[in-house]
């Protein structure tokens, strides 16, 4: 029987595919040995095998490896044609090879004018990419301390960006050893390793940059702009994409949001075996790419202006501006630093906001504690369940019903190494380099508890990434943005119309998701919220 993931990652093309493909693409020979795509290549092309072999090999570790054989009616190609990424592997001909060659810029026409066609591409290159990783392939090493913020900034790019990669503690050997190979002490650290090549304590555009991630804006003007790339920013990415309008999209981090922390969403329409975040967000995030959407990362946006004649200048981190005729802020929120003494100092060494494999590691066989009472809260439990001996679920109210969904509460009660905790507080956080014990507080009975622990995680008070925005943007009490209805009667607003149901006081600048007042803190919801700015879109446009 054939294995049905290598049936998915190499399948041939049926005949009606191969005239496709020939079609947009032109035909090309190559003789043995010879290369089509190197290591480290940007934009290269889609290769359909007429007749020959086209070998792709890795070389991550000491010795090349042979990945597999593309043979005739097959194809090469994984997610960074999409991604604009460089290639991960080259391949190279075996023996006389002929076959129809596709410029990377008509790679994007293939998959929206052939339907079929494009459904076996997109599922072939993200299973690749799923084989190679879980083959041994090394990609990049993140070398540091786990205990480091900027290690964990560096780790977290690297997981909402899909970058293959292995971490290397040096509190370990493995990780002391490899440091000291590249002639670096512990203050050189954290550092990024490509084979012989590396980066010291590198800043967050500077290992986008190192990877080739980074990529320069087009000077032109877009149709919307897009400022985060969570549920409602990929959401209304793909409708904007697919519509035909001139998109870009931007985040700070990269796709997925604050549902990319989530280490399974079981609640999603359509998946009902759950999926973790990360992968609903990189789905979208391809999803938007197939569409024509622009995407870049990290850039964040300092100001927005409006000019005469109507246009938005946006004005990026890194000095830039550009021009677009819309935008829509799905910059979201995140969860609040606890208000205890010394969480700041033990963030990124024993307190985390997120719940996924890069966090949860510090966890295995020991204990951790979760605060919050929200579906985000429960979904780290469980995960955490998992690696953790025991799990404490702090909730400051008396009912775990009141914020969470019932699946999640059952499977809580029902799971054997999870503790509930109701009409508890955190009192108090202790540790010398991390973090090691939390004192917890009943509110009711006074009575204090000290317990040890590898790590606590925080998933209480929603604070909106609005702080960027000026005087000119109607915010709630909370910082939230007001859109619609709500800023019809405010004197920022000065156009004679009723605005549109998520325009802020900005004509031409929209808000979605999480970070609009007034919304459900839902991830189906901001997607929704994503398509619905769209809309609104066409219609300012159309005016």
């Amino acid at each position: 029987m054939k294995d049905p993931e290598c049936e998915t990652a190499f399948p041939t093309l049926s005949e009606s595919e191969r005239s496709c493909v020939a079609r947009i693409g032109s035909r090309r020979t190559f003789h043995d040995g010879e290369v089509l795509i190197e290591i480290g290549d940007r934009d290269f092309p889609f290769y359909a095998v007429t007749s020959g072999e086209i070998v792709i090999l890795e070389s991550s570790t000491d010795e090349p490896r042979e990945v597999v054989v593309h043979g005739p009616g097959q194809f090469s190609g994984d997610v960074s044609m999409l991604t604009g990424r460089p290639a991960l592997v080259s391949a190279v001909a075996r023996g006389e090879t002929e076959v129809v060659e596709v410029p990377a810029a008509r790679v994007r026409q293939l998959l929206n004018e052939i339907p079929d066609l494009s459904d076996k591409l997109l599922e072939a290159f993200q299973m690749r990419r799923e084989l190679l990783e879980a083959s041994g392939f090394v990609g990049i090493r993140v070398i540091g301390e786990s205990n480091s913020k900027e290690t964990l900034e560096l780790r977290e790019f690297c997981y909402k960006n899909k970058v293959p990669h292995k971490f290397e503690d040096i509190e370990e050997e493995t990780g002391k050893a490899a440091l000291e190979a590249l002639g670096l002490g512990p203050e050189s650290a954290p550092v990024i390793a490509c084979s012989k090549s590396f980066v010291a304590r590198p800043t967050l555009p500077e290992f986008a940059e190192c990877l080739g991630i980074s990529r320069a804006i087009p000077d032109e003007r877009f149709d919307v702009t897009i400022v985060g790339a969570g549920p409602a920013g990929l959401g209304a990415a793909v409708y904007a994409g697919s519509e035909g309008l001139k998109t870009l999209l931007l985040d700070r981090m990269g796709p997925g949001g604050q549902t990319g922390q989530s280490s399974k969403i079981e609640n999603y329409l359509g998946f009902p075996s759950g999926l973790p975040g990360a992968e609903l967000g990189n789905r979208g995030y391809l999803q938007a790419l197939k569409f024509g959407v622009e995407f870049r990362a990290p850039f964040s946006v300092h100001r927005i202006e409006r000019r005469e004649a109507g246009d938005h200048v946006l004005t990026l981190c890194n000095g830039q501006s550009l021009r677009s005729r819309t935008i829509l802020i799905a910059t979201g929120a995140s969860y609040r630093r606890l208000p205890v003494e010394n969480s700041d100092r033990f963030e990124g060494a024993g307190v985390y906001y997120a719940a996924t494999s890069v966090e949860a590691r510090v966890c295995r066989g020991a204990t951790a504690i979760v605060v919050g009472g929200g579906n985000s809260a429960g979904q780290a439990a469980m995960y955490l369940a998992r690696q953790a001996a025991n799990v404490k679920l702090v909730l400051r109210g008396d009912d775990l019903r009141a914020r969470m969904s019932d699946y999640l509460c059952r499977r809580i009660e029902h799971a054997p190494n999870i503790e509930v905790m109701l009409g508890t507080v955190v009192e108090s956080l202790h540790g010398d380099r991390r973090l090691s014990q939390v004192v917890l507080h009943h509110t009711r009975s006074g009575e204090r508890r000290s317990i040890d622990c590898a790590g606590l995680f925080s998933f209480v008070g929603a604070h909106p990434h609005t702080e960027w925005l000026d005087e000119s943007f109607a915010k709630d009490e909370y910082g939230f943005l007001r859109t619609g209805a709500m800023v019809a009667s405010d004197p920022r607003w000065t156009e004679g119309r009723t605005p549109c149901e998520l325009e802020t006081t900005h004509p031409g600048v929209f808000a979605a998701g999480d970070v609009r007042s007034g919304t459900t803190k839902r991830c189906a919801f901001a997607v929704g919220d994503g398509a619905l700015a769209v809309t609104c879109v066409h219609w300012f446009l159309g005016q």
